[in-house]
């Protein structure tokens, strides 16, 4: 879930569209208890970037779908549910279900201010969720896998991003959006006995 606690605020929250961030942290919670749903989500809600000479952070939140219908129903995008159950694919590969109920994720010009941000919001939550997930990502040559190839894909551009990402106005939830977050395993060792045409290929 993204977007503000306050259902009468219907803004995205900025970090979504941030470029140029060269370290990123994705800290994943789950709840000690499902009973302090409602707040934790008052407590990530009223987080905010630091102010900092050393370059900020952005700081964008959000919430398993399940946990946002519950603390916000009229305010949550009809059927959306969380990624519970794995997806199995046509040819037996397997995408594993690892939902959480809480995400922040960081990012900024260097991972010390990243890291520290991280930390702080560690020790503010530590009575309502614990980590159940956290990973530290950068971007690898811009914008290249780590196989070295760049990925095929592309973002638009910040005019058109909005409108492609967003849940519209007028609709519950506008001003939010839906984050997938994925990790990749790669085979280094098979990868780079290929030659670069099968590579390629």
């Amino acid at each position: 879930m993204d977007g503000s606690y306050d259902t009468q605020v219907k803004t995205s929250q900025p970090g979504i569209f941030a470029l140029g961030t060269a370290s990123h942290a994705y800290l994943e919670f789950d709840l000690l208890s499902v009973a302090q749903g409602q707040e934790l989500v008052r407590a990530i809600a009223s987080m905010r970037e630091p102010r900092t000479t050393m370059g900020g952070v952005n700081l964008v939140s959000g919430f398993r779908p399940e946990l946002w219908s519950k603390t916000a129903s009229k305010d949550a995008p009809a059927g959306a549910e969380g990624f519970n159950k794995d997806v199995i694919g046509i040819d037996g590969f397997v995408m594993p279900a690892t939902q959480h109920d809480a995400v922040l994720w960081l990012s900024g010009s260097s991972y010390d201010v990243a890291f520290d941000v991280a930390h702080s919001a560690i020790n503010e939550l530590k009575t309502l969720a614990s980590v159940g997930e956290e990973t530290s990502s950068w971007p690898y040559r811009h914008d290249r896998d780590l196989t070295g190839f760049i990925d095929g894909t592309e973002n638009p551009t910040l005019v058109d991003a909005p409108e492609v990402v967003l849940i519209p106005e007028g609709q519950p939830g506008a001003g939010g959006t839906i984050l997938l977050l994925q990790k990749w395993a790669h085979d280094t060792a098979q990868w780079e006995s290929l030659s670069v045409k099968d590579q390629e290929l």
